[in-house]
């Protein structure tokens, strides 16, 4: 388990023998509130990345060539990452079972993007992602895993 903490740093270290009995990765980000926007940066990274992996394999598929070799050198070269190694193998086997439910990363994904577009922030691929989350849930998809994000690409492409 990974915790991500905002606040005082003296209040980390009193209940940090506490966490470590639950999680090996602990990093105190900053004052209060910086824990929440290190787990918006996290959905930013992670979405974006699986709406990248969905493209991948758009485009083999596409293109007639087997996803499934697609994503065995994809997964040993700079484009592997841990979200192929999870949703890679999903999206070739199109099992789009719920692992990360998509309205979950919906949820998270569409508040970062609010706050970024109350700061004026242009984030371009958020952008283009969120749109892309929000066609998965009007397909009624949201309790299914986000590497449905392929089946939105297949939606609107012969």
């Amino acid at each position: 388990m990974l915790f991500r903490s905002g606040g005082k740093a003296e209040n980390l270290e009193k209940v940090r023998p506490l966490l470590e009995c639950v999680g090996k990765t602990i990093t105190h980000i900053g004052d209060h509130g910086a824990g929440q926007v290190a787990k918006l940066c996290n959905q930013i990274a992670q979405v974006v990345n699986i709406e990248g992996i969905a493209e991948a394999m758009r485009f083999a598929g596409a293109q007639g060539v087997d996803t499934g070799k697609v994503f065995q050198a994809l997964s040993t070269g700079f484009a592997g990452s841990r979200m192929l190694d999870l949703l890679g193998p999903k999206m070739v086997s199109r099992d789009f079972s719920a692992g990360i439910e998509s309205r979950l990363h919906a949820k998270d994904f569409g508040l970062a993007a609010d706050i970024a577009g109350e700061m004026g922030l242009d984030l371009p691929a958020m952008r283009a992602t969120a749109a892309q989350l929000g066609e998965l849930m009007e397909q009624g998809w949201g309790k299914d895993d986000t590497s449905s994000l392929l089946r939105v690409l297949e939606l609107k492409q012969p």
